[in-house]
């Protein structure tokens, strides 16, 4: 998965009602910041080896890690919006 595709399962999943931001480094890992009115969040992972999330991280979090992990990032994606429309 490179970048571009990370963009367009956003928006498969989010609509126009997001925006994000996606970061691809030379292993194949990508990081994923999709920000909506209200909420945030941050995505971090490789396709082989899953993706780590969190929604609204507070900004004293830092590099702590993430609260929430998916195999896939539609998998991720979806249970973040879930989460914001419930």
């Amino acid at each position: 998965m490179n970048p571009q595709q990370a963009r367009e399962l956003v928006r498969t999943v989010f609509g126009d009602r997001v925006h994000a931001e996606v970061t691809g480094f030379p292993g194949g890992n990508l990081s994923l910041t999709v920000t909506g009115s209200r909420h945030s969040a941050t995505v971090d992972g490789h396709p082989d080896t899953g993706w780590a999330y969190t929604i609204d991280p507070a900004e004293d979090d830092g590099f702590t890690g993430h609260d929430q992990a998916a195999d896939t990032l539609e998998d991720a994606l979806r249970d973040i919006h879930a989460r914001l429309a419930g």
